[in-house]
């Protein structure tokens, strides 16, 4: 090495120092500013508190003072006017006594009877009319009875068959008629002994007419039975 050269590198040395002591101080104090990073407290946030308040209890109000009533004063009563009304004596009317006439009689006047509405129901109803009581009469009865016998002998009928053989006889019919005269029914209640002469006898009967019974004959009965003897004879 030359003599020439030494103080180019010694200029190197002092540069190259210079720039490490440099980089140490850059270094170190990052170092330090990170140390006081790490180091420095971190802020602690306070807890937040919740407090859940309960509703105010609401007192029941107290119910309202009622005053008593106040008495009424009652006027007094005006004591002047109580001594002048005491004080004057009361006059009694003076009563005359009259006579008293006697009063006319009253008129009799004609009570009128006010018309009873009738209703129209009563209106469409038909009258009912009483049926009158009616008496039997007897008398009535037997001529009744008469003119039904009448009425079968204008009938009877003397066969011809039986006249010429000379039969003879009395025949009993027995029948009955309602109250219009209707024949309801006729039998033999007692023969002649000859059938001809009984045909006969019933056929009468049956050719009759006979009227109604009258309202005061038989009352309270519906039907009458009769009985009639027809004689059959050729003297008769």
């Amino acid at each position: 090495m030359t003599t020439a050269t030494m103080p180019t590198m010694y200029d190197n040395r002092e540069w190259v120092a210079q720039g490490g002591s440099l980089l140490l101080g850059l270094v170190l104090a990052l170092a330090i500013s990170k140390l006081a990073i790490q180091h420095e407290p971190m802020p602690v946030e306070a807890p937040i508190q919740i407090t859940l308040s309960e509703p105010p209890l609401e007192l029941p109000k107290p119910p309202p003072r009622v005053e008593p009533p106040k008495p009424i004063e009652q006027p007094k009563p005006q004591e002047h006017v109580q001594q002048k009304v005491a004080a004057e004596p009361i006059r009694q009317p003076i009563v005359t006594p009259i006579a008293a006439k006697p009063s006319p009689a009253p008129e009799a006047n004609p009570v009128s009877v006010p018309d009873v509405p009738v209703s129209p129901v009563a209106k469409t109803l038909p009258k009912v009319e009483e049926t009158p009581v009616v008496q039997r009469n007897a008398a009535a009865e037997g001529r009744f009875a008469q003119d039904v016998r009448t009425q079968i002998e204008r009938k009877k009928i003397y066969p011809d068959s039986a006249r010429d053989l000379g039969m003879s006889g009395v025949v009993e019919v027995v029948y009955v008629l309602d109250r219009t005269g209707k024949l309801m029914k006729a039998d033999i209640a007692s023969s002649s002994g000859f059938p001809t002469l009984d045909q006969a006898a019933l056929r009468a009967v049956r050719a009759a007419s006979f009227a109604a019974f009258p309202a005061d004959a038989w009352v309270g009965e519906n039907q009458k039975e009769f009985r009639t003897r027809l004689v059959f004879s050729v003297n008769y």
